[in-house]
């Protein structure tokens, strides 16, 4: 139940984050964040076009770094979360045990990104808010954050997070039993929680294997960063 607890920990937190209350800072994060996607699918074009990257590549970056679309999931899952550890509810039917940290890597990697950029959209209302939001504008910001080491950590956990699912969820009995849990899911309210776990098995079911996947990411998100932090051009 620890790994449970962790969860809701984290969860509480994030919904601690000044985004909630502070209507100028969410919409400089959605700008911040719509940079982000755009500026990944653009370096990393082939993982978002080749079919045993592509599920994985686009429910990583479409779905999950996106605090529009974890909103609702976040909220779900305290939830469930909170229900579980008062023990009413039936989050160990709807996520099998073996896959909590999985999730557990996932719900924090989520909320590291959504931090991160939180920091960028608080420098970007202080002293750019007159600038669009660009190439340059975006490299001026990373810049002043003076967050490299966190943003190289944030690709890292990411990683870590491919990996430890890759290892959990690549399985044909895994998928047949949460293909099981859909009744109890749904009958619970967590269609939303559930198809979207369920889409995350999906891609990782769609990958032979995930350094397919993480090796160019990873290689390509660090070098990037490295650009950024000694004032070199994002693309050549």
């Amino acid at each position: 139940m620890s790994l449970i607890a962790d969860m809701v920990a984290a969860l509480m937190r994030y919904h601690t984050l000044p985004h909630h209350t502070d209507a100028a800072l969410a919409d400089a994060l959605a700008q911040i964040q719509a940079w982000q996607r755009a500026r990944i699918h653009l370096a990393n074009a082939e993982l978002f076009t080749h079919k045993k990257t592509a599920p994985l590549a686009t429910y990583l970056i479409d779905r999950i770094y996106s605090a529009a679309t974890f909103e609702v999931l976040a909220a779900q899952l305290l939830t469930a979360g909170q229900n579980a550890l008062n023990g009413s509810g039936k989050l160990e039917k709807l996520v099998p045990t073996k896959t909590l940290t999985a999730g557990l890597l996932g719900v924090s990697a989520t909320i590291t990104a959504i931090e991160l950029d939180l920091q960028l959209a608080q420098r970007y209302l202080a002293d750019f808010r007159d600038k669009p939001i660009n190439d340059a504008t975006m490299s001026a910001l990373y810049q002043a954050a003076n967050a490299k080491d966190a943003r190289i950590a944030q690709i890292r956990e990411i990683e870590q997070v491919c990996q430890v699912s890759y290892q959990e969820f690549d399985s044909f009995l895994l998928r047949n039993a949460f293909k099981l849990a859909k009744s109890t899911a749904y009958a619970n309210g967590y269609q939303p929680l559930y198809d979207f776990i369920s889409e995350g098995l999906d891609a990782i079911h769609a990958i032979d294997k995930i350094e397919r996947f993480t090796t160019p990411f990873v290689a390509t998100e660090l070098e990037i960063i490295e650009k950024i932090h000694a004032g070199k051009p994002i693309f050549d």
